[in-house]
Order: C-alpha cells, then structure tokens, then sequence
C-alpha cells in the first residue's frame, strides 16, 4: 500500500493549481521518502490565500500538513503551479514526518521549535535527504538562508555540510551541529 494524501480545498479559486495535481506528485514523493509508513494517509491543506511559502508538519494523528500555496508554485509564473518546487517542498515535511513519527529522533512538541536557527538547521537535514532520494533542492540557496541565521563562517559552512549529508541524524545531533 502506498501513502496517500487528500487536499484542500478541493477547487482553487486565487491560484491555478489542481488538487488531484497535487496529490499524485505527493504520491510519487512519498514513494522516494525511506522510512515512510506506506499506509499513511495525510491531509494537505493548501492556503491560497496567501503567496508566501511557509508550511507546516501541523499534526500526527491524523497527519496534516499545512502550505502557504507560494511554497508550491512556479518561481516563474507566479500563481501557476510548480510541479518542481511543489516536489521540493513535499520532500522536505515529509521527511521531517518521518522524523516525528520516529521516537527515537525525538522531534520537539508540534507546532515547531521555539528557536528559528533551529528550524533552520531541521530543514537542511530535511532538504539534503530529498536531494538524496532523486529530488531537486537547490543546495546553495539552502546554504544561503543557513548562513544569514547561522553567520557566514567555515564553522557554519561545515556545521551545514554536516546536516546535509547526514544520515540518521536525531534532533539532538542537529541542536548539536549548531554554530555558538
């Protein structure tokens, strides 16, 4: 049984995307994602509201995951959908679902940790792991947003080098890979 995902809302009225779209690229990302539950079933709630990419692992039981509808489109055509952005953005809260429902990686609490650097440091982890399954992440971007929270220094370069080639890492080893 493969992983499978629902969306909302069903139509969009403010962004030209397709709920059916969405959910097979979903299926064919969690297909890539190790460690995944093949007979989970998610919720995607797409806000198309509003333009900006923030998204969210917003609960496990059930599984919900929350995106702010820039998060999935087209860098170049704005309000179309990006099937390659879309796929990056999956990657990325489906790996960090994996994180939460491991126990033994001890995820913070939902919504999401206090500490932004933090986040930060996650989403590397997350990102270089989608790169790995077959996936586009644009690495030097994900450098970029790494140093502006992290400080533009070899440390900070290998404390991210580390994160993004890191293979069972738990959240206690990211907090620990963080620059002082």
């Amino acid at each position: 049984m493969a992983a499978v995902a629902s969306v909302t809302p069903a139509t969009f009225t403010k962004v030209n995307f397709e709920a059916a779209e969405i959910a097979a690229l979903f299926a064919e990302v969690a297909a890539t994602i190790p460690g995944l539950p093949g007979d989970l079933s998610v919720e995607i709630q797409v806000d198309d509201d509003i333009q900006t990419t923030r998204v969210a692992v917003a609960s496990l039981e059930p599984a919900v995951l929350t995106i702010e509808s820039g998060a999935l489109e087209n860098t170049k055509q704005p309000r179309d959908f990006g099937p390659e952005r879309a796929t990056e953005t999956l990657g990325r809260l489906l790996f960090e679902l994996v994180d939460r429902l491991n126990a033994d990686f001890g995820a913070p609490e939902i919504p999401e940790p206090t500490d932004f650097g933090l986040r930060v440091a996650w989403d590397v982890y997350c990102y270089g792991r989608t790169s790995r399954a077959g996936h586009r992440s644009f690495k030097p971007k994900h450098l970029y947003n790494f140093r502006n929270r992290h400080g533009f220094s070899d440390v900070a370069d290998a404390a991210f080098e580390q994160l993004w080639s890191g293979e069972d890492l738990t959240w206690n080893d990211i907090q620990a890979l963080i620059p002082a």
